[in-house]
């Protein structure tokens, strides 16, 4: 796909790392670079779960170089959106929701950011062996997904959350969050005395019988949701052609 100019002029780094995501896109089955420009870039990555991401990438600017001593830095934001049908994420639907996702090293031209982004989705369950809220939605099954607006580190957000008067997060007091931190803190310390005490043997044996369930969910989810996919493609097609008999019909 060739670039569509706009304001902004990629600079020579920015241009290298657009052709490399260009190059792993060519190479890689099952992910588009369906928008190009100097200014946004979106890519739709199917993973080896079968389920769906969209990558969308819009340049915010430069950096006020008032307020830094280094030279102003091209920002972009990035944003990542899943759903277990390509339509979901297509149309951005009910079934569609956002993954809080992001490239390690955000001082990577654009280019080498997504690049990390679509090999860590399109190789979708093994990357979720390291981040669990990916896992998270992998297993979520799609009816599920109709009530999560946001899949986080720390906690999946709900529509009933956000349309709640008593978001949890506005107005938190400071002895709350202390509270909060240090739960968290015992948590994480328990967990990590959990990972200490088992063997590197047990370990690679949980992996593995994590990683064989997951693949048998999704076969087993994506069939039945394929059965169903399919089915509702055909009764719109009934309808579709039944309206396009009426339609002759009135004309005659």
């Amino acid at each position: 796909m060739r670039m569509s100019k706009g304001k902004y002029r990629m600079s020579e780094p920015e241009l290298r790392s657009i052709e490399m995501l260009q190059s792993v896109a060519k190479a890689t089955s099952n992910v588009e670079i369906f928008m190009l420009t100097n200014e946004t870039i979106k890519i739709r990555v199917q993973g080896e779960s079968h389920r769906w991401y969209q990558i969308d990438s819009i340049f915010q600017g430069m950096s006020n170089e008032l307020y830094e001593p280094a030279p102003p830095q091209p920002q972009w934001s990035l944003s990542v959106t899943a759903g277990r049908w390509q339509n979901d994420v297509i149309s951005e639907n009910q079934y569609s929701v956002n993954l809080c996702l992001h490239s390690k090293n955000q001082n990577l031209p654009i280019g080498d950011q997504i690049v990390s982004l679509v090999l860590a989705l399109y190789n979708d369950i093994k990357t979720a062996l390291k981040i669990p809220m990916l896992a998270q939605f992998i297993i979520c099954q799609r009816e599920m997904l109709k009530e999560i607006v946001i899949f986080q580190d720390m906690m999946i957000v709900t529509q009933a959350m956000i349309d709640e008067d008593d978001w949890p997060f506005d107005g938190m007091e400071d002895e709350e969050e202390d509270e909060d931190e240090d739960e968290d803190r015992d948590m994480y310390d328990a967990f990590e005395r959990e990972v200490l005490e088992v063997s590197t043997d047990e370990m690679l044996d949980r992996q593995q019988a994590w990683e064989e369930e997951i693949h048998c969910l999704s076969e087993t989810q994506g069939e039945a949701e394929i059965n169903t996919e399919m089915k509702e493609k055909q009764e719109q097609e009934l309808i579709d052609f039944w309206g396009l008999l009426t339609d002759k019909l009135h004309d005659k």
